[in-house]
């Protein structure tokens, strides 16, 4: 059976978060008897594997629940800011937004989508994004029971930085397909 590039991609990441949470475990059981630097590892290694899994979780029901739901443009969350257009001109998104990845590319492709399913996949995409940042910061309440708040802030912060600019792309994206489908109109 040939893969599609998105099978391809959720598969590594799927297998990506299951090798990080065995090694974290490994990791676990080697801390059990030698001590504090392994449970730095396993740490480290658990909260990794979350935000991997969190990631795959949330987009996965994100897409669930919102298939055939309609997203307001104009609500608080979704409206576009005055000031938008100006940050990204500013952070040159044009330039590097085709090289991000993309976990499920066909949901974006002209050839097999409407101006309006793109639309709906852009919004969506950001509601994923937006969800994942604010879940980035979950492992934080781990600080109480193990400590090292170093790890669990760096790769929060990290984290939510790395989805950002997801959003930032859809936000970018989103006036210019609603310019193309009003022309069409």
């Amino acid at each position: 059976m040939k893969h599609s590039k998105t099978s391809k991609l959720l598969v590594l990441m799927i297998c990506i978060a299951i090798g990080f949470l065995a090694i974290a475990f490994l990791f676990k059981a080697i801390a059990n008897s030698k001590g504090q630097p392994w449970m730095a590892l396993y740490i480290t290694f658990l909260t990794i594997s979350y935000h991997f899994i969190m990631r795959l979780a949330v987009g996965e029901l994100v897409t669930i629940i919102y298939k055939n739901r309609d997203f307001n443009g104009n609500s608080f969350g979704f409206k576009i800011r005055p000031f938008e257009t100006k940050l990204y001109k500013f952070l040159k998104v044009k330039k590097w937004k085709a090289n991000a990845l993309t976990a499920k590319p066909e949901q974006f492709d002209l050839r097999s989508n409407s101006f309006k399913d793109i639309l709906h996949n852009v919004m969506q995409a950001e509601l994923v994004h937006r969800i994942i940042m604010v879940l980035s910061f979950l492992p934080l309440l781990l600080i109480i029971p193990y400590g090292a708040p170093a790890v669990f802030i760096v790769t929060s912060i990290f984290a939510c930085f790395i989805d950002s600019k997801f959003v930032i792309i859809q936000r970018f994206n989103r006036p210019r397909i609603q310019k193309v489908m009003e022309r069409k109109i």
